[in-house]
């Protein structure tokens, strides 16, 4: 039971170190220090933290951190930095609690602790993500408060309640090995629309309309795609990312193609290529979103709306590439009467040759 109560604690300080390491640490040695919090005796060398040094560093460390965890974007910035220090941190957290053990048994703590401290991190990482999409602030300072409370309450219930703390720990990896996939592809997409942004800002060449609406094709691709994109002036080929509403699923980066009337997005999943075609007869309107990181395309139909995602440019092409969709619609619609009319004089034609 002893050696299970050490691995609920080990591995519940090392979940909440990854959300907020400072608040673990401080939380631990002021309770230890005021009294507030006993250790029990499979922790006693966790004594350490009680120090007034290392109570002053992780104050000093939390306060910096409080307040540059409600900032939107700061705190992504904020928690790119601490992708090491998180993980490292709990790693040495749990291996000292183990105190004077056999070397082989302290470097197996070592790595699981800092492997649940790193998918705590991942998933607290790219959930920050999702809410810095929102465009007010309170969401962003909501989710940060209930992160510290969370750390605070998960630092005093791996202390006093390990099993418990070691049952929400496997809960919680287990839950994340679900929710890491879609957060990385998320996480992937916003360090490319950074760079992207950067390119933009300090590029000082200027592109034709015609050139900013072709994208280097990559050579898994170019198979896939068109020969003649780049020879005419009625079609695009650029990068994009799929929203809501596409089939590979959110923040697949891929190519999003208008030829010969058809809007196709294509991109690699799970070592394939994927096609996924948008019908543009049955689009109603067409609009286009300027965001801070990654405008938005949205294409609306009478029971749902597809969005794509694209990179900033200098060049408005995300407006550019909405005319020549709305300029396709109408040519749709120009000829849909045609057709249909065209379909019903041959009917009648054929009932006169019978």
């Amino acid at each position: 039971m002893d050696a299970l109560s050490l691995l609920g604690s080990v591995m519940g300080l090392a979940f909440v170190s990854g959300l907020n390491l400072y608040a673990t640490v401080l939380t631990v040695g002021l309770g230890i220090r005021l009294e507030l919090l006993a250790l029990p005796p499979h922790l006693a060398d966790l004594e350490i933290l009680a120090h007034p040094a290392v109570i002053a560093a992780a104050a000093v460390a939390y306060c910096f951190e409080f307040f540059a965890d409600k900032i939107p974007w700061v705190d992504t910035l904020w928690d790119a930095c601490h992708s090491l220090i998180r993980p490292l941190g709990a790693a040495i957290l749990g291996a000292s609690a183990l105190g004077s053990v056999d070397p082989a048994l302290q470097l197996a703590v070592f790595l699981l602790c800092g492997g649940v401290a790193l998918t705590s991190h991942a998933t607290k990482a790219g959930l920050r993500l999702v809410v810095n999409q929102s465009p007010e602030p309170l969401s962003n300072t909501g989710v940060s408060l209930s992160e510290d409370a969370v750390a605070v309450a998960g630092t005093w219930l791996a202390v006093k309640h390990p099993l418990i703390m070691l049952g929400w720990t496997v809960c919680f990896v287990t839950l994340a090995a679900l929710l890491l996939p879609p957060l990385i592809r998320l996480l992937r997409v916003q360090c490319l629309a950074l760079a992207a942004l950067g390119r933009s800002f300090f590029s000082r060449s200027s592109a034709s309309a015609e050139e900013t609406l072709i994208d280097q094709i990559p050579e898994a691709l170019k198979e896939h795609l068109p020969d003649n994109l780049s020879n005419r002036n009625d079609t695009f080929c650029v990068q994009a990312v799929s929203g809501a509403g596409l089939s590979p699923g959110r923040y697949h980066v891929g190519l999003l193609y208008l030829a010969d009337g058809r809007l196709l997005f294509v991109t690699r999943r799970r070592f394939r290529v994927v096609h996924s075609e948008i019908s543009l007869t049955g689009v109603s309107s067409v609009a286009f979103e300027k965001r801070r990181l990654l405008d938005r395309l949205v294409l609306t139909y009478e029971d749902r709306t597809v969005s794509l995602l694209l990179w900033k440019r200098r060049q408005n092409r995300g407006e550019q590439m909405a005319q020549l969709l709305r300029a396709r619609l109408a040519a749709l619609q120009a000829d849909g009467p045609a057709i249909l009319q065209g379909r019903s004089l041959s009917k009648t034609e054929g009932g006169h040759h019978e």
